[in-house]
């Protein structure tokens, strides 16, 4: 039999930087300027990029097998998320973090799975990463992968891509994150950030 998982929505393409007070400063000068200014075209290759689909209202999840639609609960799909461990970038000199990518480009994704003898939800494992802290916005999920009875598909093709536009450049305090965690709080996202606003001053001896 053929398996055949389907996402229809926004695609993300994000990525996490870390900066320094000087970068956040322009940041939040040029907004989303930033985006054609030469120190800041790496924004797709950082260590923490992520490219996926969105889970959410505006995402269409249909699953067919040999051709005929399967009812498949999508609580499962959010329901064991990666979330993004904020410890890593605390020893770094880094005073911020900088969110910059697309989440808004209209997209279908696919995975196709050849010879499967029998359809078991159950089977189904989603890789599906958690943002709700780094971009603002609670409930904010991105599918990356999906497999089957620990096989990944067979085929994986996205297709009817129709442009996008570039997110406003989002700055996470990391002084902020690590006052959180001297208090107590969990290393893993939790409620979101609030948009620190940076301001210019004179840089201490």
């Amino acid at each position: 039999m053929e398996l055949i998982f389907t996402a229809q929505g926004y695609s993300c393409d994000l990525a996490l930087h870390p900066i320094s007070e000087k970068t956040a400063r322009t940041i939040n000068e040029h907004g989303s300027e930033v985006y054609s200014m030469t120190p800041l075209n790496w924004w797709r290759k950082g260590k923490t990029a992520t490219w996926g689909m969105r889970i959410d209202d505006n995402c269409n999840i249909q699953v067919s097998l040999n051709g005929e639609p399967i009812e498949l609960d999508h609580r499962l799909i959010t329901a064991d998320p990666l979330q993004i461990r904020r410890r890593m970038y605390l020893d770094s000199k880094a005073k911020y973090l900088c969110v910059l990518g697309f989440d808004n480009e209209i997209c279908n994704f696919s995975w196709k799975w050849e010879n499967i003898e029998e359809f078991d939800p159950t089977k189904f494992e989603f890789m599906v990463h958690q943002w709700d802290r780094i971009m603002g916005e609670q409930g904010y999920f991105i599918l990356d992968e999906v497999r089957y009875d620990n096989q990944f598909a067979n085929h994986h093709d996205w297709c009817d891509a129709s442009g996008f536009s570039l997110v406003p450049p989002r700055i996470i305090d990391l002084e902020e994150v690590r006052r959180e965690l001297a208090q107590g709080a969990p290393e893993h996202e939790g409620p979101p950030f609030p948009a620190p606003q940076v301001t210019a001053h004179a840089t201490p001896k």
